[in-house]
């Protein structure tokens, strides 16, 4: 996903100048200062779109802004998946700190049928549109993950059960109350998961033209979807990235982007691509040594997969010597050519991922605040979550998607910031965001009265 922020001075009419000498106070020159900022996400941009010239045709507009104002290539989070990594941009945290540890929630029964982390109040430290009303600003969103419930004015946030016409009602009782129907009649298409990115671009414009927020967030997926589906580098991915990057055009141009007053700009995505050629499914190793039960429907020990990751996480109140896993990853990694076990209870042999007792604290806490440990790759290798099949497998066909660690190359991303008054913002990873337009909006945070309560993972 690429992120665009723009802020646009406020503009006053004529009439409401002052005179010559009358005076101008304090209150009247603030409100004239103000600026008006958008987030757009662009999901699954990977950098190397933008380093290699050969794709620079796709994205022409996009690449002449970069080219003439600069561009930076930054890191994602880990997992470099899209909820935690959209969560890391609105609070300036890691997963571990933030609480949206993954798209989905550890549940190795599908309890929760495939359900996402869509809800706000599981974000356990202060977002952007949080510390723009303590500041008295005004917000809006189409579609940004993690909203559902958010404290924001006018909310579209992005939902789905089963991706059917029947979804739209959720989406109408979940959204500010008759906001989403407006919006449909406005824009005339239907506002849900399966739009078209050109509809939630234009009901971004509608909503910005029309209610004039502060800060709005808008939320895009049809790049990612395609790079799932058909590899990055395809010809379809390519043809619908060369769509979008006319979509966002039009869109900067219908709110005034590089107008006199107007906006600041902040572009970022949230994760690269890699193409993976064999699976591995840790989870069936441990359903075959009985630490998944499905009769009970309990476990003493799950993984977590993510695509390029898979974290290890104990049951309720286990506590299980360090050999015994270590036992269990010996046989994973000597099954999966190409795992590598970073184990969060001491020091990893390793030299394909070097690593300090230090680091591994620190990513104890960034990652996940219970994992025992991360199964890892640097090669064409898949985790997956299930508990059937064997172990490892090569696959039929190529397997697309992200979740790789955050140094690997191909989870690199972009990052890109023009700022009309001159200043220069630095921009090293996804969660620079916070920072970035805290700054553009003069954003000033207050003392919490106590830390949020964590939902369970």
């Amino acid at each position: 996903m690429i992120l665009l922020l723009f802020s646009i001075g406020e503009v006053n009419s004529l009439d409401a100048r002052p005179k010559k000498h009358q005076k101008i106070d304090s209150n009247a020159r603030q409100i004239r200062s103000v600026r008006q900022t958008i987030v757009i996400s662009i999901d699954g941009f990977p950098s190397y779109y933008l380093t290699n010239p050969k794709y620079h045709s796709y994205f022409p507009h996009l690449v002449e802004l970069f080219q003439k104002y600069g561009v930076s290539e930054i890191e994602t989070v880990n997992p470099s998946v899209t909820y935690p990594a959209h969560t890391s941009m609105v609070t300036g945290k890691d997963p571990g700190e933030h609480g949206i540890l993954n798209n989905t929630l550890s549940d190795p029964f599908e309890k929760n049928d495939g359900g996402w982390m869509w809800y706000a109040e599981d974000i356990v430290v202060p977002t952007l549109w949080d510390l723009a009303k303590q500041n008295q600003k005004t917000t809006a969103n189409v579609f940004w993950p993690v909203t559902v419930g958010a404290k924001i004015n006018w909310n579209l946030p992005q939902y789905w059960r089963k991706k059917i016409p029947e979804d739209d009602k959720l989406l109408r009782v979940i959204s500010t109350s008759g906001l989403h129907k407006e919006a449909e009649v406005a824009v005339g298409s239907p506002l849900n998961d399966v739009a078209k990115d050109e509809v939630k671009l234009k009901t971004a414009t509608w909503l910005f033209q029309s209610k004039k927020p502060q800060l709005m967030f808008v939320y895009t997926t049809d790049l990612d979807t395609m790079h799932h589906g058909f590899g990055p580098g395809s010809e379809r991915a390519l043809a619908r990235l060369a769509e979008l990057d006319t979509a966002i055009f039009t869109f900067l141009e219908s709110v005034g982007v590089f107008t006199k007053n107007g906006p600041s700009i902040v572009i970022v995505s949230d994760h690269g691509f890699h193409s993976a050629e064999s699976v591995c499914a840790p989870n069936v190793l441990l359903k075959q040594k009985g630490y998944i039960n499905e009769e009970t429907g309990t476990y003493t020990l799950t993984f977590k997969s993510s695509g390029g990751i898979s974290i290890l996480l104990p049951g309720a109140d286990i506590n299980l010597p360090n050999e015994t896993i270590t036992n269990l990853v010996t046989e994973i990694t000597n099954s999966c050519p190409g795992a590598e076990w970073l184990d969060f209870a001491s020091l990893p042999k390793s030299e394909t991922f070097p690593i300090s007792e230090s680091t591994i604290q620190r990513l104890r806490s960034q990652i996940h605040p219970r994992a025992l440990g991360i199964l890892r790759t640097k090669q064409n290798l898949f985790f997956s979550g299930t508990r059937k099949g064997d172990l490892f497998q090569s696959s039929t066909s190529k397997i697309h998607g992200h979740g790789y660690w955050n140094e690997n190359p191909e989870m690199k991303t972009i990052g890109f910031v023009y700022d009309p008054t001159g200043k220069k913002h630095q921009f090293h990873s996804v969660k620079d965001v916070f920072f970035i337009v805290k700054d553009l909006l003069g954003l000033k945070e207050r003392k919490s009265k106590g830390p949020r309560v964590p939902t369970k993972p």
